[in-house]
């Protein structure tokens, strides 16, 4: 079983307390078509755990058979492990706070297959970046039982991203019933004005599902995850563009990103959204 790292940290080590944080919600509408994606932010849980509230419990009940993660790397890949730019843990799940959570060993391996050496089976980079831990009590939570399958994505020129994109696209060629959740925040550690300008800019591209490399070339935007939601926009699936729910910024709700304060601060947003049809949930009909 991969190793848990940043407890404490980023989320409660106690299961009691973790299992609280992650108790689910209900929400006003729920996904109703697969495939489908949401799009949720990576930090500490005092940061990021609305948010995550947000987006998850647009997916709960959902019957998605796997749950792709895509997480980015704050890290340079090793020149060990190129021309890799995509990893997959080896083992076989992971135990975060007491919960057990499977990976998906067979997609696993039929991806390696296709797209070696492209891909590589790691657990390095996974043991280093929190972001897939700290999702994985959510899943869990959220969609129990459910398989869940790792990716960690490197910095991409645009032929790697037409890569990534044509490896997500063979996931739901085998398994169409599949949920993905990339993890990224809006933008980067920046001045309240250039963040605030970052988070509007990326909010429009998805909302119009435009191209966000050409954006992120010219310095537009600065998400973390700009390979994996680029990817995602390029799925053949990916017609209805994504629908925005939530704002937040130091974990306090806000309408949309501005400046806040006197402006003197570094600020990151966290974005709450989805993509794919969504249906009025049955208690609010």
């Amino acid at each position: 079983m991969l190793e848990a790292h940043h407890q404490v940290i980023f989320y409660p080590e106690d299961p009691a307390e973790l299992e609280k944080a992650t108790q689910t919600r209900e929400s006003a509408e729920h996904l109703c078509t697969l495939p489908s994606a949401l799009l949720c932010p990576h930090a500490a849980y005092d940061l990021s755990m609305e948010a995550l509230h947000a987006s998850f419990s647009l997916a709960s009940g959902l019957p998605c058979k796997l749950v792709v993660v895509l997480v980015p790397l704050h890290q340079e890949v090793l020149l060990c492990d190129e021309p890799a730019f995509v990893f997959s843990p080896t083992q076989e799940g992971m135990v975060v706070g007491g919960m057990h959570i499977r990976f998906a060993t067979g997609m696993r391996m039929h991806l390696q297959t296709l797209h070696a050496p492209h891909l590589a089976l790691q657990d390095s980079y996974f043991e280093e970046e929190s972001a897939f831990e700290l999702t994985l009590p959510f899943i869990h939570s959220y969609l129990p039982d459910t398989p869940v399958l790792g990716l960690a994505v490197g910095s991409c020129t645009k032929e790697q991203t037409a890569k990534l994109a044509h490896l997500l696209r063979t996931i739901t060629e085998k398994e169409p019933d599949t949920l993905f959740v990339v993890s990224s925040n809006a933008n980067a550690l920046l001045p309240s004005d250039v963040a605030a300008d970052h988070a509007n800019t990326l909010a429009d591209l998805l909302r119009q599902g435009s191209d966000l490399w050409e954006a992120g070339q010219h310095h537009l935007i600065s998400c973390c995850n700009l390979p994996s939601l680029e990817a995602i926009r390029r799925q053949p699936w990916a017609i209805r563009r994504w629908q925005l729910n939530s704002w937040y910024c130091k974990g306090q709700e806000h309408p949309a990103p501005s400046v806040l304060g006197e402006g003197k601060e570094k600020d990151v947003w966290h974005l709450s959204a989805s993509l794919g049809e969504r249906h009025a949930s049955e208690t609010n009909l």
